[in-house]
C-alpha cells in the first residue's frame, strides 16, 4: 500500500465518519502529506555521510480549516510526521531528528489554503544541523528581468508577472485563471538569482515545463508551462 493511501486510510480509522461529514470539499488532509513530500523533495541537502531533508515543518492555516483539523487531535500531526520518515526511507533521505509537524493559524492565509515552512532540527547531542531550507517566499534580486505570460489558448492575452506570482483559480491570485483543472493556488512563479523559478504549490494536475512534470524548474524563457488543462508560455524581458 502507497504512503498516501496508508495515510488517509489510517486517518478515516482514526474519527469514525470525519471524512464523510467534513470532508467532501475544502482543504484536504492528503494535500498536507503531498506537500511534506514534495517540500522535503525540493530542499535536499547533500552531505559527506548522505542527503538530509528537513524534519520539522509548519503549517499556517486559515482559522476555518484549522478549526476542521483539530478533531484529529493529535493524530493528524502524527500520521503526516510517519509520512515523512516513510518517504524518507523510501526515497534514501536522512532526518537529522525527530520528525515533527506543527499545525499553526494564521488569519492572513485564505481558507482552503495554506503556507508551509520546513527545517532542519537536529536532536540533542547529534550532528550539527544544516541552515534551514528557504521559505515558500522566494528571493528576489534587484538584477533580475522582467518577464511575462502568454495566453496559449488566448492569443494575444498577455500578463506581465510582478517579482512574485501566485497563479490559480482563487480569487485574489496574481494571476487568476477560471478554469476547474486549475488548483486554487496552482503555482508560483518568481524571480530567482539565476533567471525565474517556477513551482508547484501542491497543486492537484501538478505543474508541466515543455511536456514534463515538475515540482520547481528554473526558466530561462520561451518555455511552455501546462497548469492543468491551461497552456501558458513563459516570456522573459530585458
Amino acid at each position: 500500500m502507497s504512503v498516501l493511501r496508508d495515510f488517509e486510510r489510517r486517518l478515516e480509522g482514526a474519527v469514525e465518519g470525519f471524512f464523510a461529514r467534513a470532508f467532501r470539499s475544502g482543504l484536504q488532509p492528503v494535500e498536507l502529506a503531498k506537500a511534506v513530500q514534495r517540500y522535503a523533495g525540493n530542499y535536499q541537502n547533500v552531505g559527506v555521510d548522505g542527503v538530509f531533508v528537513p524534519n520539522v515543518y509548519r503549517f499556517e492555516l486559515n482559522p476555518a480549516d484549522h478549526e476542521r483539523f483539530r478533531e484529529f487531535g493529535e493524530s493528524l500531526a502524527n500520521e503526516l510526521s510517519d509520512v515523512l520518515v516513510r518517504t524518507a526511507a523510501e526515497r534514501g533521505w536522512q532526518l537529522r531528528g525527530p520528525a515533527r509537524i506543527e499545525l499553526a493559524v494564521d488569519e492572513q492565509v485564505p481558507l482552503g489554503t495554506y503556507e508551509l515552512r520546513g527545517k532542519v532540527e537536529a536532536s540533542p547531542g547529534g550532528p550539527a544541523a544544516q541552515p534551514p531550507p528557504a521559505s515558500t517566499q522566494s528571493a528576489t534580486p534587484s538584477g533580475a528581468a522582467r518577464a511575462s505570460l502568454e495566453l496559449v489558448d488566448q492569443a494575444g492575452q498577455t500578463v506581465q508577472l510582478p517579482n512574485q506570482a501566485v497563479i490559480g483559480r482563487m480569487p485574489g491570485c496574481d494571476v487568476q485563471l477560471d478554469d476547474p483543472s486549475v488548483s486554487r493556488r496552482h503555482a508560483r512563479i518568481s524571480k530567482a538569482s539565476n533567471g525565474w523559478l517556477v513551482e508547484d504549490l501542491g497543486s492537484t494536475n501538478g505543474v508541466m515545463v515543455n511536456g514534463t512534470s515538475v515540482d520547481r524548474e528554473y526558466l530561462r524563457g520561451g518555455e511552455d508551462i501546462e497548469l492543468g488543462n491551461v497552456r501558458l508560455r513563459f516570456v522573459a524581458g530585458s
